[in-house]
């Protein structure tokens, strides 16, 4: 099982995600345990433009918010 090399430091686990673990163990097995990575918005946005562009409030599915991002860049 290949594991997110930023979910360790993942801010929207940290801090949005705090309260609802059963929640954050669906998302993490989707994006974050088995290579979903490469699917997720917020660890493509953190390739391609870097942490700092990263908005705290998108998340891991947000392929549509994700693509705009990009865009805008």
């Amino acid at each position: 099982m290949s594991v997110c090399k930023l979910l360790e430091q993942c801010t929207f686990f940290k801090e949005k995600m705090t309260d609802m673990p059963s929640t954050a163990k669906i998302i993490m097995t989707k994006y974050c345990w088995e290579g979903g990575s490469s699917t997720c918005a917020r660890y493509l946005v953190f390739e391609k433009l870097g942490k700092e562009k990263v908005p705290q409030d998108l998340l891991p599915n947000q392929t549509d918010m994700m693509e705009e991002i990009l865009d805008d860049m």
